[in-house]
């Protein structure tokens, strides 16, 4: 497979897995420069103390995943929670980012994150042969750890809908530990991409995606 003739750019002198690494580590970087201003505190207009953007956070924190993924897999087309979840079952820490925290991350957050700027109130999730899970969200600026943690809470959402609004989880999601747990998995991916033929030719087929010729 000749990897240095298909990627040649972005003053990577022979191209192949070297170009792939500096790819990887300037997409990292732009995403924790990204991170670092969605996470600066700001005052709060509608309340005392300080606020973050947490929402631009999240989106750039799944934007990520699923970027990388797209890399591993050699296509950045048909990417939904399952092959998020296997990227993740590789490269980030477990259970941390086992399938059912992705699955909701992604079905929960990164959904409505992207088409509204926002999380859902309330969540329903149906699954056949179980009571569907109900669940509301609390995001955090902090890097406790794990950085997404279901818990069972019943409650009833007042303050935000116009009509109660009835819960049974809440997803806590603590977006420096996103962050810290995101850079280790990703350059636990651009290692072994550097060893890896397969990897290397996955990566340069999304690559003619992306920027095709």
């Amino acid at each position: 497979m000749d990897v240095a003739a298909s990627v040649d750019h972005r003053g990577a002198p022979g191209g192949g897995p070297d170009f792939a690494s500096r790819f990887i580590d300037a997409r990292l970087a732009g995403f924790e420069k990204d991170i670092g201003i969605c996470l600066t505190p700001i005052d709060a207009k509608d309340r005392a103390g300080k606020t973050h953007a947490y929402f631009p956070a999240l989106a750039s924190c799944c934007g990520l995943l699923e970027y990388v993924t797209a890399l591993e897999r050699g296509d950045s087309e048909g990417i939904g929670c399952n092959e998020v979840s296997r990227w993740a079952s590789k490269y980030m820490l477990q259970p941390d980012y086992d399938d059912d925290t992705v699955k909701i991350l992604f079905n929960a957050f990164r959904h409505s994150v992207a088409h509204r700027g926002i999380a859902s109130g309330v969540w329903i999730e149906k699954v056949q042969g179980r009571a569907p899970r109900r669940v509301t969200w609390r995001v955090h600026a902090n890097s406790r750890q794990p950085s997404c943690r279901l818990v069972s809470e019943a409650g009833i959402l007042k303050r935000d809908p116009p009509w109660p609004c009835k819960y049974t989880h809440r997803m806590h999601i603590h977006l420096k530990r996103l962050q810290i747990d995101l850079r280790t998995g990703v350059l636990r991916y651009r290692d072994a991409l550097s060893q890896s033929e397969k990897l290397q030719g996955n990566f340069v087929k999304c690559m003619r995606k992306l920027y095709p010729a």
